[in-house]
């Protein structure tokens, strides 16, 4: 079973710089967070390949058998710090539309790889990415083969049936009003995954 903290968001966000100033430390470290985010609840780290092997292990999964996003506050963080990425007039336009939000694309990576990037639009998940001052790694947060948490009580019950890792694990308990997750099917705009480099169909 793995063993992890929780912290309460408070209600809005000119509170939550404990939140914040814990899942900092905790990103330093190399630990993972689980985090909400405007459709489910994600659980991730440091956007790093070891980081990543720590979520895969928690999931019950080999990294090569789903994809670790890359989240950030906006287009231009993904682009200073992953200046690789193939940006398309597509890819642009639909991350003006929709970004920040739940609007997943997949870009080319420059090296015939591809790469899954979202502008995260949780007030949680951005007050943290403000001050780590960098994108993060995040995936779904729920076990291989279980559907993903959609409330703090499903995201600690599946966190107690992970198996435990040496670094921090903290969970973010999403409680308040203005700031409790909805199912992806009613997120607005639809929880959607584009690939936009010209390589890719578009994915409807």
């Amino acid at each position: 079973m793995a063993r992890y903290e929780t912290l309460a968001v408070p209600s809005g966000t000119a509170s939550l710089d404990l939140v914040v100033r814990t899942a900092v430390e905790v990103l330093e470290a190399g630990g993972v967070l689980g985090h909400p985010t405007d459709t489910v609840y994600g659980i991730g780290g440091a956007a790093r390949e070891e980081v990543d092997r720590r979520v895969a292990k928690l999931k019950g999964r080999s990294l090569e058998e789903f994809p670790v996003l890359r989240i950030a506050l906006d287009a231009g963080a993904l682009q200073t710090f992953f200046p690789d990425l193939e940006w398309t007039e597509q890819a642009e336009r639909l991350a003006a539309r929709f970004w920040p939000g739940s609007l997943t694309m997949v870009l080319g990576d420059g090296s015939g790889g591809a790469v899954a990037v979202r502008a995260e639009g949780h007030p949680v998940v951005r007050a943290v990415l403000r001050e780590w001052k960098a994108p993060i790694g995040s995936t779904s947060l729920n076990a291989a083969g279980e559907p993903p948490a959609v409330t703090a009580r499903q995201a600690g019950a599946t966190l107690e049936t992970m198996p435990e890792v040496d670094v921090p694990v903290l969970l973010m308990r999403a409680i308040s009003r203005d700031l409790r997750l909805r199912p992806w099917y009613r997120s607005s705009p639809p929880h959607r995954s584009f690939f936009a480099t010209e390589q890719y169909p578009e994915m409807r």
